[in-house]
């Protein structure tokens, strides 16, 4: 089904295969608290040509998941079949995102990594320019709030990197973890920068209810 569109996924035998492959995988990992997209997407992928992607996906509350994945089928549309691991903060269960649709432009593939040249000057209250480079690309940010420098360039950065405007938690984490490094290094990657926002949301999608997320699969019938 390598040519398959959106409307392919309003075939029920379709859909419930996309159940029956998720729960496999889940099963065979045996990791109830993990939604284990890539594995999914991966398995998706090998049984219908859908390609699989990873990347960002914006969250209805404005967090971020920053390691995820789905599947892209020919005509553009979305396919998420591990997105009942984001409970109320997605769109349900199996999601389908049609290319026109606003929400597509929640899921980030492939985002670009960029390297972030700290120099000199960017200790203390007040930050130097950062040059931010990728590939040969090269763009010269800084603080363009003298009241809070850090927020202001760590923001700057974090919109270079997503394309988003984020939540004021988010630019505050990745604030602290600039001013951090710039006390010990030069330069620091978006991978690097990335990494204490992966942990916060980790801990973000763990407070949800009263207890721990549990695949459904796993779950004992009532």
């Amino acid at each position: 089904m390598t040519t398959a569109t959106g409307d392919d996924l309003m075939d029920s035998a379709v859909l419930r295969r996309i159940y029956e492959l998720r729960a496999e995988v889940r099963f065979r990992d045996a990791r109830p608290n993990d939604g284990r997209c890539g594995h999914v997407s991966g398995a998706l992928e090998a049984e219908f040509g859908w390609e699989a992607q990873s990347g960002y996906l914006r969250l209805l509350d404005g967090t971020v998941s920053w390691v995820h994945c789905w599947n892209r089928l020919a005509d553009g549309t979305i396919v998420d079949a591990t997105a009942d691991q984001f409970q109320d903060l997605w769109l349900g269960d199996v999601v389908t995102v049609h290319p026109s649709s606003p929400m597509a432009a929640n899921y980030l593939h492939a985002p670009r990594g960029w390297d972030l040249h700290l120099g000199r000057g960017s200790m203390g209250e007040h930050p130097g320019r950062l040059k931010c480079v990728s590939d040969g690309d090269v763009h010269i940010l800084g603080p363009d709030d003298p009241d809070h420098p850090w927020p202001s360039l760590a923001r700057a950065v974090l919109r270079l990197l997503t394309g988003w405007n984020l939540t004021d938690d988010l630019v505050e984490l990745a604030a602290r973890s600039l001013r951090a490094r710039a006390g010990t290094s030069d330069v620091m990657s978006t991978a690097e920068l990335t990494r204490p926002l992966l942990t916060a949301s980790i801990q973000h999608l763990g407070r949800r209810g009263n207890r721990p997320w549990i695949a459904e699969e796993f779950l004992e019938p009532i």
